[in-house]
């Protein structure tokens, strides 16, 4: 077994959407919940996708 101490470095990527695209998107998604329901919080359809 080869046991080299080699450190793994994982790079975050931020992708954010185009606003040209997400104007198309969004008009094809269903309204967004209501802010006071009850259940799991809310989450923006834009920051899921982004």
């Amino acid at each position: 077994m080869n046991n080299n101490n080699k450190t793994k470095r994982y790079v975050r990527t931020i992708t954010l959407i185009p606003n040209d695209l997400w104007n198309e998107i969004k008009n094809i998604l269903p309204d967004e919940k209501p802010e006071n329901t009850i259940g799991r919080p809310v989450v923006p359809f834009r920051k899921v996708l982004d």
